[in-house]
């Protein structure tokens, strides 16, 4: 079995892998639910590398390691920080689960995925930004 990331970039990097694969899904298959899936997981890395980066525990295993709104409190993040008034960057924070895994479509009510994958990457970059300003800071 492979251990989790343990270091600040060893997150960062496994969150810009799993952007790079919703972008893969989302460019061959643009109606799949697969690159939404894939652009969450991008961000749980990415919150997680924040918690790494500041020293906050985070949950090692079960749901609480997916849930992206209590990774995003956790992390002291609040949705406010995103501005992002149409709702493609925050839907990852409230609604986005792994239960996306076992759905054939997207939902009548999901944004465009290309348009989330690309709220994705935006939201996972603000993360990096966020760690990169305070590596300055020290």
């Amino acid at each position: 079995m492979m251990n989790a990331p343990s270091t600040t970039d060893e997150w960062m990097a496994v969150a810009r892998e799993r952007g790079a694969d919703a972008e893969a899904v989302i460019s061959s298959r643009a109606a799949s639910i697969g690159s939404v899936y894939m652009a969450g997981y991008a961000i749980e890395c990415a919150i997680k590398g924040y918690l790494q980066h500041k020293g906050i525990p985070r949950p090692t295993s079960g749901q609480d390691g997916h849930n992206l709104k209590g990774l995003w409190l956790q992390a002291g993040f609040r949705l406010a920080d995103l501005k992002d008034p149409v709702g493609v960057k925050t839907f990852f924070i409230q609604k986005w689960s792994t239960d996306f895994r076992y759905l054939v479509s997207i939902p009548q009510d999901m944004a465009d995925p290309a348009d989330l994958v690309n709220a994705a990457k935006k939201v996972a970059g603000w993360i990096q930004a966020q760690i990169k300003r305070q590596r300055r800071r020290r």
